[in-house]
């Protein structure tokens, strides 16, 4: 067999000559072309929902929102395999679908399914969110920001930094589904409490909090025509950044005792913290 392919070889030379050509010019337009991974993607079909719950052991993630999302997901249809983590402050679920489901369809059982789940698990506790729609290999690049020696820079600042100007201007990029931020710290406008100052004041927790959700937001009025114009009428009450925005948080008015106003600035210390 092998001795008369070479015959047919010799004695047809041109024509192998032309095949050859012909395969090499096709070869050129088709290869750019196929959808080849350099590392294939052997990922199955996954979805995984991710809950932080700060200040739960992980016994506690475990009871009040591991378990409650891991027994509606098993129900799901061609569901191979639940697996799960309970850290402190943090569950993370993964629901392995079997291979012939195609992963938005997975992603819509799972998002249905997590309606449900989220009525058992206790109120302030956690909200469950499902993960970006990437693979194993998913992670393609990591990059570190530094501050130069001496600049005073924080990490806090630098978290800030990535978190609201180097991931936005990221996440426009073709291909790109998700920019993490790990490390740093965390930007926060604190308010520690007095609990003997609230006391003598008569006030409780939620009445702070109720006080601060009403007195930042803008209220909306109507139209005020003057001439051809119409001026538009609103109240702008947000609360400002940086050290304007802790005097603005001070001044926030709690209640009246004896006509005067008492602010949150005399129950509590408000800061600037992560």
């Amino acid at each position: 067999m092998f001795q008369r392919i070479i015959q047919f070889a010799v004695a047809n030379r041109l024509l192998l000559v032309l095949a050859l050509f012909s395969i090499s010019i096709a070869s050129f337009f088709i290869i750019p072309k196929l959808n080849l991974d350099a590392f294939p993607d052997v990922t199955n079909v996954q979805v995984t929902v991710n809950t932080e719950a700060p200040g739960l052991a992980a016994t506690e993630v475990e009871q009040l929102i591991t378990y409650p999302i891991e027994s509606v997901m098993y129900a799901l249809p061609d569901v191979k395999e639940v697996r799960s983590i309970s850290k402190t402050g943090l569950s993370g679920i993964t629901v392995v679908f079997d291979e012939s489901v195609d992963i938005y369809f997975a992603r819509q059982l799972v998002f249905e399914r997590l309606q449900a789940a989220k009525e058992l698990i206790p109120e302030g506790v956690g909200t469950p969110e499902m993960g970006p729609n990437s693979s194993g290999l998913g992670q393609v690049y990591q990059y570190l920001l530094l501050a130069e020696p001496g600049s005073g820079v924080s990490s806090m600042e630098l978290r800030s930094l990535n978190d609201y100007v180097v991931k936005l201007l990221l996440m426009p990029v073709e291909g790109i589904t998700e920019v993490l931020s790990f490390g740093g710290e965390v930007k926060q406008y604190q308010v520690n409490l007095n609990p003997a100052k609230l006391l003598s004041y008569d006030l409780t927790q939620q009445d702070v909090m109720g006080a601060v959700n009403k007195n930042n937001g803008n209220v909306g009025g109507w139209y005020m025509p003057r001439g051809q114009e119409q001026l538009v009428i609103r109240g702008t009450g947000w609360l400002e950044s940086g050290k304007k925005g802790l005097q603005q948080i001070q001044q926030i008015p709690l209640k009246t005792v004896d006509g005067v106003s008492v602010t949150l600035g005399q129950v509590a210390d408000v800061e600037i913290g992560s």
